[in-house]
C-alpha cells in the first residue's frame, strides 16, 4: 500500500429516510491531499465539500441543506444535485431532433429547466466505492431514467463518478447509455463560496472565465440560439476581475453561459479566488458550455448548513454543460443507441494566501 491509499478513505452511512420511507445514504470521501466530500444518494448531491486552507484548517465551500428535509422538499434552487436530463432551459419545453417533437414539462417561466419538476435531482441513486492505485478514491452513482420519465424518449443508463485525487481535485465524471436517440446533457450544480458555505456574500471572488462569447437570451432567460461577442460588456470575464464590480452590468445580475474557447477535450473553463481565505478553484471540461450564475435569486430567506441564511450572491455556479437546445447547433447532446456519451469535469483547489 502506498502512503496515498493509506491516507484516502471512505464510508457509508445512513442520512435519513424520505417522505415516503425510502432511506438515503450518504458517501463520505477524505482524500490523501485533505479535501472531503459527502454524496447523497438523493439527487446524487454533493451535500459537503471541505477544502483546506494555507493553514490546512477544512471549510466546507459548497452551499446546502441541514436537514434531509430540505433536501427533499425545499432545494428549488437545486443547491449541489445533478441537473438533468438536459440541464439549463429548453425554450418553452420544445424538444425537436430527428424530425421528432417532444413536449416536455415546464417549471420555469414556460421553459423546461433543469429536467423539469421532477428530474434528476429529485431521483435515488445508487451508489459503489471507487478506489484508485494513485490514492484516488470516489463513489460511482447510478440511476436508471424510464422512457417517458419527465417527457424525454428512451430509457437511460447513467453513471456519475465523484472522485477526490491526492493532489485536492474534485472530478465529476458522467457516463450515459440509451435505447434509442434522445438528448442528455448533465451538470453538477454546486454554489461555491470559497470562503465557506454561509459566510456571506461571494462577490469579493475574483473570477476569470475563458470564452470569448455568450448565448443570447430574452428577458425570461430564454435561449434564443444565437451567440454574441463578450467584447465591451461586463461579461467579458477573459481577465480576471472582482466580482462586485461584475455583477451591476450583467444580464438581471444572474450571469451567462458561456460558449467555451480552445478545440481540445478537456478545456480550460474558469479560475476563481477567494483574497480572504486565498482559495483558489480552477475549472477544466470537456463540454463546450459553462453556465456562471451568480445566485441572483437567493435573498436570506433560505436557512442553509448550521441554520445560516443564505444572502444574495452568496453562491457562484459554475455549471458545465452542453447547449440545452439541440435543434440549434451548439454542439451534439444526442446519445446514440449503441454508443456511450461520456464528459468530465474538475474542479481543482489550491491556496495562493490571503491579500489584505
Amino acid at each position: 500500500m502506498t502512503e496515498c491509499e493509506q491516507s484516502a478513505s471512505l464510508a457509508r452511512r445512513s442520512y435519513g429516510c424520505l417522505s415516503d420511507g425510502r432511506e438515503v445514504e450518504t458517501w463520505i470521501l477524505r482524500g490523501a491531499g485533505g479535501m472531503e466530500l459527502e454524496i447523497l444518494s438523493y439527487g446524487a448531491a454533493v451535500r459537503r465539500l471541505a477544502v483546506p486552507d494555507g493553514k490546512g484548517d477544512l471549510v466546507d465551500v459548497v452551499l446546502g441543506h441541514e436537514t434531509m428535509d430540505g433536501w427533499e422538499q425545499a432545494n428549488e434552487s437545486y443547491f449541489a444535485v445533478i441537473a438533468g436530463r438536459i440541464a439549463g432551459r429548453v425554450p418553452g419545453g420544445h424538444l425537436l431532433f430527428d424530425g421528432q417533437k417532444y413536449q416536455l414539462a415546464c417549471n420555469d417561466r414556460g421553459n423546461h429547466l433543469h429536467g423539469g419538476p421532477e428530474g434528476l435531482d429529485k431521483r435515488l441513486w445508487q451508489g459503489e466505492s471507487v478506489a484508485m492505485e494513485d490514492g484516488t478514491v470516489g463513489v460511482r452513482m447510478r440511476y436508471r431514467s424510464p422512457d417517458g420519465e419527465g417527457g424525454y424518449p428512451g430509457t437511460v443508463e447513467i453513471f456519475a463518478t465523484f472522485l477526490l485525487t491526492p493532489d485536492n481535485a474534485f472530478v465529476f465524471e458522467t457516463e450515459a447509455s440509451a435505447d434509442q436517440l434522445t438528448p442528455v446533457s448533465l451538470a453538477q450544480h454546486s454554489y461555491f463560496n470559497l470562503g465557506g458555505a454561509g459566510n456571506g456574500s461571494a462577490e469579493g471572488h475574483v473570477v476569470q472565465i475563458f470564452a470569448d462569447h455568450v448565448m443570447s437570451t430574452d428577458e425570461t432567460m430564454t435561449p434564443l440560439g444565437r451567440s454574441a461577442v463578450v467584447d465591451g460588456t461586463a461579461a467579458d470575464l477573459r481577465q480576471a476581475r472582482v466580482l462586485a464590480e461584475v455583477i451591476p452590468g450583467l444580464w438581471q445580475q444572474h450571469g451567462d453561459l458561456y460558449q467555451l474557447s480552445g478545440a481540445e477535450d478537456l478545456k480550460p473553463a474558469a479560475r476563481v479566488f477567494d483574497p480572504q481565505s486565498g482559495r483558489v478553484m480552477e475549472v477544466s471540461t470537456t463540454h463546450d458550455f459553462l453556465q456562471f450564475y451568480t445566485a441572483a435569486h437567493l435573498d436570506g430567506s433560505i436557512l442553509g448548513k448550521g441554520g445560516v441564511a443564505y444572502p444574495k450572491h452568496g453562491g457562484l455556479c459554475f455549471e458545465c454543460q452542453g447547449y440545452p437546445d439541440p435543434s440549434a447547433g451548439f454542439g451534439d447532446i444526442l446519445v446514440q443507441p449503441g454508443q456511450m456519451q461520456r464528459h468530465r469535469t474538475i474542479y481543482a483547489f489550491s491556496n495562493e494566501g490571503t491579500r489584505s
